[in-house]
Protein backbone atom coordinates (compact mmCIF):
# COMPACT_ATOMS: atom_id res chain seq x y z
CA UNK A 1 0.00 0.00 0.00
CA UNK A 2 1.45 3.75 -0.97
CA UNK A 3 0.16 6.26 0.98
CA UNK A 4 -0.68 9.40 -0.62
CA UNK A 5 -0.21 12.72 1.47
CA UNK A 6 -1.22 16.13 0.53
CA UNK A 7 2.64 17.35 0.10
CA UNK A 8 3.17 14.44 -2.67
CA UNK A 9 0.79 16.20 -5.00
CA UNK A 10 1.79 17.24 -8.42
CA UNK A 11 -0.47 18.33 -10.63
CA UNK A 12 -4.15 17.51 -12.04
CA UNK A 13 -5.81 17.63 -15.33
CA UNK A 14 -9.41 16.81 -16.58
CA UNK A 15 -8.15 13.05 -16.68
CA UNK A 16 -6.05 12.49 -13.96
CA UNK A 17 -4.54 13.18 -10.51
CA UNK A 18 -0.88 12.84 -10.17
CA UNK A 19 1.38 12.25 -6.85
CA UNK A 20 5.27 11.93 -5.72
CA UNK A 21 6.47 8.59 -5.02
CA UNK A 22 6.64 8.68 -1.66
CA UNK A 23 10.15 6.53 -1.03
CA UNK A 24 11.14 6.82 -5.04
CA UNK A 25 12.19 10.12 -6.38
CA UNK A 26 12.38 8.41 -9.72
CA UNK A 27 8.09 7.23 -9.65
CA UNK A 28 5.17 9.41 -9.55
CA UNK A 29 1.24 8.27 -9.27
CA UNK A 30 -1.40 8.77 -11.59
CA UNK A 31 -5.02 8.22 -10.38
CA UNK A 32 -7.96 8.22 -12.38
CA UNK A 33 -10.84 10.38 -12.02
CA UNK A 34 -12.94 8.17 -13.42
CA UNK A 35 -11.62 3.85 -13.19
CA UNK A 36 -12.82 3.76 -17.03
CA UNK A 37 -11.33 6.90 -18.57
CA UNK A 38 -11.28 6.69 -22.24
CA UNK A 39 -8.43 8.60 -22.26
CA UNK A 40 -5.65 6.54 -20.07
CA UNK A 41 -7.32 2.97 -22.06
CA UNK A 42 -6.18 4.29 -25.28
CA UNK A 43 -2.61 5.35 -23.95
CA UNK A 44 -2.66 1.83 -22.66
CA UNK A 45 -3.88 0.17 -26.00
CA UNK A 46 -0.99 2.20 -27.27
CA UNK A 47 2.04 0.85 -25.34
CA UNK A 48 0.67 -2.38 -25.27
CA UNK A 49 0.79 -1.95 -29.57
CA UNK A 50 4.47 -0.32 -29.00
CA UNK A 51 5.38 -3.59 -27.17
CA UNK A 52 9.58 -3.28 -26.67
CA UNK A 53 9.91 -0.16 -28.66
CA UNK A 54 8.31 1.71 -25.69
CA UNK A 55 11.38 0.86 -23.76
CA UNK A 56 13.71 2.64 -26.29
CA UNK A 57 11.24 5.76 -27.08
CA UNK A 58 12.54 9.10 -25.71
CA UNK A 59 9.68 10.76 -26.11
CA UNK A 60 7.24 8.37 -24.17
CA UNK A 61 7.58 8.04 -20.52
CA UNK A 62 8.18 4.55 -18.84
CA UNK A 63 5.29 2.74 -17.29
CA UNK A 64 5.62 0.34 -14.27
CA UNK A 65 2.13 -0.87 -13.60
CA UNK A 66 -0.44 -0.84 -11.01
CA UNK A 67 -0.21 -0.29 -7.26
CA UNK A 68 -2.68 -0.02 -4.65
CA UNK A 69 -2.42 2.97 -2.81
CA UNK A 70 -4.25 4.92 -0.12
CA UNK A 71 -6.68 6.97 -2.62
CA UNK A 72 -7.21 3.99 -4.72
CA UNK A 73 -5.92 2.18 -7.50
CA UNK A 74 -2.81 3.88 -8.52
CA UNK A 75 -0.47 3.80 -11.97
CA UNK A 76 2.97 4.24 -12.01
CA UNK A 77 4.97 5.95 -14.27
CA UNK A 78 8.46 7.57 -14.51
CA UNK A 79 8.58 11.26 -13.15
CA UNK A 80 10.42 13.45 -15.01
CA UNK A 81 12.78 15.50 -13.43
CA UNK A 82 15.78 17.47 -14.27
CA UNK A 83 19.56 16.33 -14.30
CA UNK A 84 19.84 18.13 -11.11
CA UNK A 85 16.24 16.77 -9.47
CA UNK A 86 13.97 19.84 -9.85
CA UNK A 87 11.30 19.29 -11.62
CA UNK A 88 11.00 19.64 -15.28
CA UNK A 89 8.63 22.52 -16.91
CA UNK A 90 5.81 22.21 -19.52
CA UNK A 91 6.89 23.40 -22.81
CA UNK A 92 4.06 25.90 -22.38
CA UNK A 93 6.22 27.49 -19.53
CA UNK A 94 9.31 27.20 -21.97
CA UNK A 95 7.10 28.96 -24.44
CA UNK A 96 5.58 31.84 -22.39
CA UNK A 97 9.32 32.63 -20.86
CA UNK A 98 10.67 32.82 -24.35
CA UNK A 99 7.96 35.26 -25.18
CA UNK A 100 9.08 37.18 -21.78
CA UNK A 101 12.43 37.21 -22.54
CA UNK A 102 13.58 37.09 -26.32
CA UNK A 103 17.87 36.19 -25.21
CA UNK A 104 15.92 32.52 -24.29
CA UNK A 105 14.94 32.29 -28.69
CA UNK A 106 17.59 30.09 -29.76
CA UNK A 107 17.70 27.69 -27.03
CA UNK A 108 14.00 27.17 -27.84
CA UNK A 109 14.26 27.32 -31.49
CA UNK A 110 16.17 24.84 -31.26
CA UNK A 111 14.29 22.93 -28.58
CA UNK A 112 11.68 22.50 -31.11
CA UNK A 113 13.91 21.44 -33.96
CA UNK A 114 15.00 18.78 -31.89
CA UNK A 115 11.54 17.59 -30.94
CA UNK A 116 10.89 16.85 -34.95
CA UNK A 117 13.64 15.28 -35.47
CA UNK A 118 12.70 12.76 -32.39
CA UNK A 119 9.03 12.47 -33.01
CA UNK A 120 9.13 11.50 -36.80
CA UNK A 121 11.84 9.32 -35.73
CA UNK A 122 10.18 7.54 -33.26
CA UNK A 123 6.92 8.23 -35.36
CA UNK A 124 4.56 9.00 -32.27
CA UNK A 125 0.95 9.18 -32.17
CA UNK A 126 -0.69 11.52 -30.69
CA UNK A 127 -4.04 12.63 -29.68
CA UNK A 128 -3.78 16.44 -29.06
CA UNK A 129 -0.96 19.01 -29.50
CA UNK A 130 -1.43 20.56 -26.31
CA UNK A 131 2.57 21.95 -24.91
CA UNK A 132 0.98 22.29 -21.67
CA UNK A 133 1.01 18.06 -22.42
CA UNK A 134 4.93 17.88 -23.26
CA UNK A 135 7.64 18.39 -20.71
CA UNK A 136 11.21 20.18 -21.38
CA UNK A 137 13.44 17.75 -19.55
CA UNK A 138 17.24 19.05 -18.82
CA UNK A 139 19.63 15.97 -18.60
CA UNK A 140 22.68 17.80 -18.70
CA UNK A 141 23.64 21.66 -17.84
CA UNK A 142 23.56 22.15 -21.71
CA UNK A 143 21.10 19.28 -22.94
CA UNK A 144 17.14 19.14 -23.03
CA UNK A 145 14.56 17.02 -24.32
CA UNK A 146 11.06 16.88 -24.61
CA UNK A 147 8.99 14.26 -23.15
CA UNK A 148 5.02 13.99 -23.57
CA UNK A 149 3.11 12.71 -20.55
CA UNK A 150 -0.50 13.15 -21.77
CA UNK A 151 -2.77 12.72 -25.17
CA UNK A 152 -0.93 9.55 -26.24
CA UNK A 153 -2.53 6.97 -28.80
CA UNK A 154 -5.30 7.06 -31.10
CA UNK A 155 -9.47 6.22 -30.10
CA UNK A 156 -10.16 4.49 -33.23
CA UNK A 157 -11.25 1.21 -33.17
CA UNK A 158 -8.68 -0.16 -35.29
CA UNK A 159 -5.71 1.95 -35.08
CA UNK A 160 -3.77 0.83 -38.74
CA UNK A 161 -0.91 3.58 -37.63
CA UNK A 162 -0.25 1.10 -34.94
CA UNK A 163 0.70 -1.12 -37.02
CA UNK A 164 1.54 0.41 -40.22
CA UNK A 165 4.33 3.02 -41.13
CA UNK A 166 3.41 4.63 -43.60
CA UNK A 167 -0.02 5.04 -41.50
CA UNK A 168 1.95 6.19 -38.72
CA UNK A 169 4.26 8.05 -40.79
CA UNK A 170 1.30 10.28 -42.24
CA UNK A 171 -1.08 10.70 -39.11
CA UNK A 172 2.15 11.81 -37.58
CA UNK A 173 2.78 14.72 -40.16
CA UNK A 174 -0.98 15.74 -39.35
CA UNK A 175 -0.37 16.10 -35.99
CA UNK A 176 2.86 18.22 -36.63
CA UNK A 177 1.36 20.71 -38.88
CA UNK A 178 -1.34 21.33 -35.99
CA UNK A 179 1.44 21.65 -33.43
CA UNK A 180 3.48 24.33 -35.60
CA UNK A 181 -0.08 25.99 -36.43
CA UNK A 182 -0.10 26.19 -32.74
CA UNK A 183 2.89 27.84 -32.88
CA UNK A 184 2.23 30.38 -34.86
CA UNK A 185 -1.24 31.32 -33.87
CA UNK A 186 0.29 31.86 -30.06
CA UNK A 187 3.87 32.75 -30.67
CA UNK A 188 4.46 34.23 -34.20
CA UNK A 189 5.53 37.50 -31.97
CA UNK A 190 8.75 35.43 -31.09
CA UNK A 191 9.33 32.94 -34.08
CA UNK A 192 10.12 34.21 -37.44
CA UNK A 193 7.82 33.22 -40.46
CA UNK A 194 11.29 31.38 -41.88
CA UNK A 195 11.64 29.49 -39.05
CA UNK A 196 7.97 28.55 -38.20
CA UNK A 197 8.04 26.79 -42.61
CA UNK A 198 11.96 25.75 -41.65
CA UNK A 199 9.99 23.70 -38.49
CA UNK A 200 6.77 22.74 -40.57
CA UNK A 201 8.79 21.33 -43.75
CA UNK A 202 8.67 17.49 -43.89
Amino acid sequence: MINLTDDLFLGDGNHKIVYAHPTDKKLCVKLLRTPDDPDFAKEMRYRKALGGRAETMTLLTKFFGEAETSKGKGYLFERVTDFDGKNSPTMLKILDDTLADKKLLPATEKLLLDFKRVYFDEKFLLAGVDPDNYLVQKISPTERRVRIIDNIGIASFIPLPYYFDFFAVKRAKKYWLRFVEQMRDGYGKIFSEEYLRRLETL
